[in-house]
């Protein structure tokens, strides 16, 4: 599992535009996407960069609750039972 996002900039004719970066997984694998958020001076584009990175560390965080919860559970079951 590979966890992470980011903000990128590309120049592209004197112009700069902002991407998101992020990893999702495709058929089991963890693959690095970008979306196109628009021109880097845009407060529209630099706004949805900042709501799309929050947004994914707030799914990263309830994943590593749920799997810690899952492993806290299957630890405490072979605790209780020796």
């Amino acid at each position: 599992m590979e966890i992470g996002c980011g903000a990128r900039v590309r120049d592209f004719d004197g112009r700069r535009y902002f991407y998101f970066w992020h990893y999702e997984r495709d058929n089991g694998r963890s693959v690095r996407k970008e979306d196109y958020l628009g021109r880097a001076d845009s407060e529209k584009g630099r706004s949805e960069l900042l709501r799309r990175m929050a947004a994914y560390h707030r799914r990263a965080e309830q994943e590593f609750a749920r799997r810690r919860a899952r492993i806290e559970s299957l630890f405490s079951r072979a605790d209780t039972s020796t």
